[in-house]
């Protein structure tokens, strides 16, 4: 089966997809498949998007912080 175009036009009740002349059936696994591969590709943009960079400061507080745990416990 072809993978379907993530701006492909789709039914309303989201079983079907429009290949440009005509409407195809989507199967379940493969939208389920192409569903999980746009949330792994969201949350990787999610992460890109809030991750800090790693400064020498934001380093040195990590590293107080780590060694406080160790030394409460």
């Amino acid at each position: 089966m072809a993978d379907i175009p993530a701006d492909a036009p789709r039914s309303e009740d989201g079983h079907y997809w429009w290949d440009g002349s005509q409407w195809q059936l989507i199967d379940q696994g493969q939208q389920q498949g192409q569903q999980g591969q746009q949330q792994q590709a969201q949350s990787a943009q999610t992460a890109q998007q809030t991750a800090q960079p790693m400064t020498d400061d934001l380093f040195a507080n990590m590293m107080q912080a780590a060694e406080a745990d160790v030394q409460e416990a």
